[in-house]
């Protein structure tokens, strides 16, 4: 265990030219995992059609007061039985062995790693549309899954041969054109494509004095040629002369024609970027500039209630902060709860490790025995014989 420990040592720190230190705790190590889990486990729930029951599952409970596997106690600071090996990042499989975090781990591996099952395991940003997808950590989400074609879009989707993978799709749909080679690669119409007009590559010229156009008009690719007059983004010619008043609608902002000619706004709502806001139940509170902006204040953290009305939010990532009919809270994270009432200091309390508040906030467990509390209950065993439950 302590040799493949140290492989993972010598492999993070050569991948990003650093030597990486745990915290202290019951022992230290480099935080690729890379050691076999605990051998003891919690027993599992006993299910009807599972075979043969444990005789303990029916056996008279008592109070326990050692940790079971994977639970252990790292810290003087810390719960009785508070860290779970098999899924803290900070003692994965035992305590000290962290796991790799921060900006430089991602832009060495493209990726984040988290405790799994006692062991420190690589997992991909999907923002990032990278994959690990030769199962090696070293080299990290090596894969790119936007134009590589043994795995376009996902690990093992292969193109068929001759075939591009353009931004995570074999080819392109009926009608486009593949435009570009590998992660440069993109789907264009060419008729109408002012980059690609007509054939790949070709753009329109955009001259430094260009001539003179009716308004929001500009001459660009148009039946595979660059000399057709054209409605610049977000503009329309919605009464067909755009020869004298050239595109004279502005279909990103006007509620009248929202999105395309003749689409109108229903009664209350304004159009922005082509859309129609604020549907039923939603207030216009509008952005200190004035713009307009969509909210319910039953719901709206940041304009609860009220517009403008922000929920105040945790500062100890314990919850975050929510509206609730227009009343803010605080929305605990699991294994946590707000057991002072105070929303300012958000969910104070971790009920799955605090004796005095296991699973709910007041439920004790017996502190003069010193009984732990594990996964938020009073940790209990199966009684001897003869012993006083």
């Amino acid at each position: 265990m302590e040799h493949t420990v140290l492989r993972a040592s010598v492999l993070l720190s050569a991948a990003l030219g650093v030597v990486v230190l745990a915290s202290s705790g019951c022992r230290t190590g480099v935080s690729l995992g890379g050691f076999d889990p605990p051998d003891e486990k919690l027993p599992p729930p006993f299910e009807a059609d599972a075979g043969e029951p444990d005789a303990n599952a029916f056996a008279p409970l008592c109070k326990a007061t050692e940790c079971p596997a994977p639970y252990d106690t790292c810290s003087d600071d810390a719960f009785r039985c508070e860290t779970n090996f098999d899924i803290d990042n900070t003692s994965c499989g035992a305590c000290g062995i962290t796991c790799p975090s921060g900006e430089q781990v991602k832009q060495v591996f493209g990726g984040e790693w988290f405790c799994q099952s006692a062991r420190c395991e690589l997992s991909c940003d999907p923002e990032s549309h990278r994959g690990d997808c030769n199962g090696d950590a070293a080299d990290g989400c090596e894969a790119d899954l936007r134009c590589d074609p043994n795995n376009c879009g996902a690990c093992g989707v292969k193109c068929p041969a001759g075939v591009q993978c353009v931004k995570g799709n074999c080819g392109c749909p009926a009608g486009l054109s593949v435009c570009g080679d590998g992660c440069f690669a993109e789907c264009a119409h060419l008729p109408t494509d002012d980059a690609n007009c007509g054939t790949c590559g070709n753009q329109c010229p955009f001259p430094e004095f260009p001539p003179t156009t009716p308004d929001h008009t500009y001459y660009g690719c148009g039946s595979g040629s660059c000399d057709e007059l054209k409605c610049e983004n977000g503009f329309k010619d919605c009464n067909g002369d755009v020869d004298s008043d050239g595109c004279e609608v502005d279909v990103y902002f006007d509620p009248m024609n929202c999105g395309g000619c003749g689409k109108k706004c229903a009664d209350g709502q304004f159009c922005e970027f082509g859309t129609c806001k604020c549907g039923p139940q939603e207030t216009n509170c509008p952005f200190p500039s004035g713009a307009p902006f969509c909210v319910k204040l039953d719901t709206d953290p940041a304009n609860c209630g009220v517009c403008s009305h922000w929920c105040p939010q945790p500062m100890d990532g314990s919850g975050k902060a929510v509206c609730r009919n227009g009343k803010c809270e605080v929305a605990c994270n699991p294994g946590y709860a707000d057991c002072d009432g105070d929303v300012a200091n958000g969910c104070e309390t971790l009920i799955a490790a605090d004796p005095r508040n296991c699973g709910a906030c007041g439920a004790a467990c017996d502190l003069a025995l010193g009984q732990p509390c594990v996964n938020g209950a009073c940790l209990l065993r199966p009684c001897e014989p003869g012993e006083a439950r």
